[in-house]
């Protein structure tokens, strides 16, 4: 948030008034995330095995402290607007789904709080053993990173956040 305190600061400093399409843009300038990525191609036949995994694993992160976790699934692998496809960067079998998750920490310091309590939870060697036998561990594509900037427009965050998303969620699974 301190760029945005910064400009507006300045601006306001100047005897000048921030337009208003300028500041919900400013609203949502952070200092910093930083997480875990990890890219993962998961066998078709192994998804639901593989969410279930996933989804206790990200949760278990959260109980030790993490801010939380996304776990996404690739909708469209195409290549657009002069880009290459993903498919040109990373191998992907046809029997194969590409899923993207993220654990989220507020900075390297809370990563470094949070992954030792993670580490040694009994739980952990469970859903590792259940994602070895679910996808193969090698393919799996893995990076932390640190947020150079975040700039969000504030109305349409807020609008999201309001609106209701479907959620996946083991327990809807296992009751079908």
């Amino acid at each position: 948030m301190i760029l945005a305190e910064l400009l507006l600061d300045r601006i306001a400093s100047t005897g000048q008034s921030c337009r208003p399409t300028l500041r919900p843009y400013l609203a949502w300038v952070v200092d910093s995330v930083y997480l875990i990525w990890f890219l993962h191609r998961v066998p078709r036949a192994r998804e639901e095995e593989f969410r279930t995994v996933v989804y206790k694993a990200v949760d278990l992160f959260r109980r030790h402290g993490a801010i939380g976790g996304t776990v996404m699934q690739m909708s469209d692998p195409t290549a657009k607007y002069g880009c290459s496809a993903i498919a040109a960067g990373v191998d992907v079998a046809p029997d194969e789904v590409l899923y993207a998750e993220l654990n989220y920490f507020h900075d390297r310091a809370h990563y470094d709080e949070v992954m030792p309590k993670v580490d040694v939870d009994p739980e952990l060697e469970d859903l590792y053993d259940t994602l070895v036998r679910t996808v193969d561990i090698s393919r799996i594509l893995r990076a932390e990173f640190s947020t150079v900037y975040e700039l969000l427009n504030s109305g349409e965050h807020d609008r999201y956040r309001s609106t209701p998303h479907s959620q996946w969620h083991p327990a809807d699974q296992e009751s079908t």
